[in-house]
């Protein structure tokens, strides 16, 4: 289980298995990320293809996370999703995966 610690600038980058899927073709892409079921304070957050850097060559999908991003995190376990839809209307998601989320003791932007 991977570990995002709130008020940090994480990147993120996910490698994808299938190098037949071509991601210059990439119409929609969403990754999201959601507290897990039966945490009373759901939250959810979703990026979307302006906030990712997609390396068809290396077939990487990169995301660099904001202080303000990781912030809206609460201190329980998530989960994360990448779901995409290519020109020709073929569409994937990927394997949920839990991410813990580290507290941080003095909350806030520095």
């Amino acid at each position: 289980m991977s570990t995002i610690i709130r008020g940090t600038t994480p990147t993120l980058t996910f490698h994808v298995k299938d190098e037949t899927l071509d991601l210059n073709n990439i119409a929609v892409i969403y990754v999201t990320f959601k507290t897990k079921p039966g945490i009373p304070k759901q939250k959810e957050k979703t990026f979307s293809i302006e906030d990712l850097n997609i390396d068809a060559s290396n077939h990487t999908i990169t995301l660099y996370m904001t202080q303000e991003d990781t912030l809206e995190f609460i201190n329980e376990s998530m989960e994360c999703q990448i779901r995409v839809r290519f020109n020709n209307d073929k569409s994937y998601a990927s394997n949920i995966d839990d991410l813990a989320i580290g507290r941080i003791l003095k909350d806030g932007v520095i």
